[in-house]
């Protein structure tokens, strides 16, 4: 079946974006190393594994390892067969679990890394040894575009969006109001249960639900735009590419008197690395 008729199976939004909007993106700001195309490529962070298997079927890369420390990963099958009507995962694809701060290098070596919306989640003591991870699995020359989006302090940070809309709400409330606005919030809407179905399955109940939210709320890291450049610097890396898009949002007053303006109102940042030729 072709790539294109896989594409109009597609039902769900959000599956589409992980299966084409983001390898598309990847690909456009890798395409002067030579995109994707017949590439070794990893994902650090791989969720159920939508967008890694779209970089193999769509990019046609040479092959493709999604890591991942939950079992999400094992969704990638049934989702594929609902979505795309596909019956067997592609051979150039492969999806594994690991423990947190794993030795990527196990896995060989690849010209290509990337991570979308993933490196806020991890532990912020194992932030140095999961860049250099992906440093030292890169071969010589290698590149990894590295996306974060929302940062912690920018308005919408806390990733907790459809339950407490206030901008900066993680900022502003007391962390026992916040915990409890948020189990106290209205039922979720059937698009937003629909997002988050990989990781909260439909028939949760709402208090199992909640937990899942705010273990996910509570265990983001704090780290910042120039934080994380100088994170990926400090493993090695050479800054090709350094993109940021901010809010159009008037900060509280309360907020500017103890944080950084710049670090409230950058919502993302975009890094284009790589390892230098003679790493």
């Amino acid at each position: 079946m072709q790539i294109e008729q896989l594409i109009e199976n597609i039902r769900d939004p959000l599956y589409r974006t992980k299966f084409v909007n983001v390898p598309d993106i990847i690909a456009d700001w890798l395409s002067d190393s030579g995109g994707l195309h017949k590439k070794d490529v990893l994902e650090f962070g791989c969720g159920e594994g939508t967008m890694a298997l779209g970089v193999a079927l769509r990019k046609e890369a040479q092959r493709v390892v999604g890591v991942e420390i939950l079992d999400v990963h094992e969704q990638c099958r049934t989702l594929a067969q609902s979505q795309l009507g596909v019956r067997e995962l592609p051979r150039n694809l492969f999806l594994r679990k690991i423990a947190p701060g794993a030795d990527l290098t196990e896995f060989g070596a690849f010209d290509v890394a990337y991570s979308w919306s993933v490196f806020e989640h991890v532990a912020q003591d194992m932030l140095p040894q999961a860049m250099t991870s992906v440093f030292n699995a890169l071969k010589p020359g290698g590149h990894f575009f590295l996306q974060i989006d929302p940062l912690y302090y920018s308005p919408n940070g806390s990733h907790m969006m459809p339950w407490l809309v206030e901008p900066w709400a993680h900022l502003t409330m007391q962390a026992d109001t916040f915990r409890r606005r948020l189990f106290e919030a209205p039922e979720t809407p059937a698009k937003v249960r629909n997002e988050w179905a990989v990781y909260i399955p439909l028939n949760a109940a709402t208090a199992d639900e909640r937990k899942t939210l705010w273990e996910t709320y509570d265990t983001l890291n704090r780290m910042t735009a120039p934080q994380l450049r100088r994170l990926a610097e400090s493993a090695g890396f050479e800054v090709i590419r350094d993109y940021r898009t901010t809010a159009e949002r008037e900060i509280p007053l309360n907020l500017l008197e103890a944080y950084d303006r710049e670090a409230l109102l950058t919502e993302q940042i975009v890094l284009l690395l790589r390892k230098p030729a003679t790493a």
